[in-house]
């Protein structure tokens, strides 16, 4: 293995980019171990110094970090939301402050004594920090340096060779398994983030599929902001004619561009779109009101027309395949949230557009 495939991962830009949910809740969680453990450690730790009556220096040293430790942990509890957006400055924060205590705790000791915790905080540091390679490498050959330096300058060159040697062998053991574990984990991650897309995904139209669309239903029970304003019933007008005149292949085409065109019809308007089942579709946005859902069904229409996808059998004047649409407004802040009932709504008329001619759309 050459030295830069130390350095940097192949493909690892691309595997914290697509996995950064994952990456930052692994970060957020590490950072709160990783502090619970730091104020029961410097607890005990201040408990014996005062009980067996250690140096002066000792007992301030433990007795600081315990409490910067409860401060830290009172910060994270405190400002949660702004904490688990920024989970890697948090993380390096830390690893800092523990860093700078093995120093002092060594120095605390005693000057003519080998550096013990600062050996553990070189090989922990790059195997716990889940960041780019390259990153955790740069702070970890920081604190080697800035730990062999105050060793020159303080403890002599015997003290020196053997910091130095110590040091470095656990510096180039924990980069080594720090890089495996974090290719490691960030697979682990991606593999799990492709099964998930799989499953909530459908795989002809590339939409969200209907277990992912009752997840967004759902999560306005929990959260006002989070319940839709709008809901689309749609529906591919004669598909099974289209199917049977055509063929299920040019069948499955069809669905395929229905689904791309709806999926950058939402990117444009703000809503999100799935396969409901069949040649059926649903629709939600969060933002829009009454008059404004109307106009949105009235662009998906033609959206749909443009296609120009030919249907030119008996009982299709336009010639071309067309959608009908339902759609239900939900004003959240007077109405009780009933996600079914909002589908039954949109069904109605979803019904009501088709028994008006198809290629039309209806609103409730």
């Amino acid at each position: 293995m050459g030295f830069w495939k130390i350095i940097f991962l192949t493909g690892e830009k691309g595997l914290f980019e697509k996995n950064r949910d994952s990456v930052n809740e692994y970060l957020s969680a590490v950072v709160q171990v990783v502090t619970i453990i730091m104020i029961a450690l410097m607890g005990i730790m201040t408990f014996v110094s005062i009980r067996w009556n250690y140096s002066v220096m000792f007992k301030t040293v433990y007795s600081s970090f315990l409490a910067a430790s409860a401060l830290f942990f009172a910060f994270l509890r405190l400002f949660k939301r702004f904490f688990k957006r920024h989970p890697l400055f948090f993380i390096y924060f830390f690893f800092t402050g523990f860093l700078a205590f093995t120093i002092l705790a060594n120095f605390a000791a005693d000057y003519a004594q080998d550096y013990v915790s600062s050996v553990c905080a070189i090989f922990i540091i790059p195997v716990a920090v889940l960041d780019r390679t390259y990153r955790v490498n740069i702070f970890v050959t920081i604190a080697l340096v800035l730990c062999i330096v105050l060793s020159y300058f303080y403890k002599g060159p015997v003290f020196l060779a053997r910091d130095s040697v110590n040091l470095c062998m656990y510096y180039l053991a924990g980069i080594a398994l720090g890089r495996s574990v974090r290719l490691s984990r960030l697979r682990g991650y991606d593999t799990e983030r492709v099964l998930t897309v799989e499953r909530n995904t459908d795989s002809l139209t590339k939409l969200a599929n209907r277990r992912k669309l009752f997840e967004y239903l759902r999560r306005g029970d929990q959260n006002v902001l989070m319940r839709p304003t709008g809901m689309f019933m749609i529906d591919i007008d004669k598909f099974k004619q289209y199917n049977d005149h055509y063929g299920h292949r040019a069948g499955d085409i069809c669905l395929g561009l229905v689904g791309k065109c709806f999926a950058e019809f939402g990117e444009k308007n703000k809503m999100k779109f799935f396969r409901y089942g069949g040649e059926e579709f649903c629709g939600l946005c969060w933002t829009k009101d009454y008059m404004e859902l109307a106009a949105c069904a009235e662009g998906l229409l033609q959206a749909v027309r443009d296609l120009r996808i030919l249907f030119n059998i008996d009982g299709t004047a336009s010639g071309v395949v067309t959608i009908s649409i339902g759609y239900a407004y939900f004003d959240r802040e007077k109405e009780s949230y009933n996600f079914e009932t909002m589908i039954k709504i949109a069904d109605s008329a979803l019904y009501s557009a088709k028994s008006h001619g198809r290629n039309c759309a209806r609103g409730s």
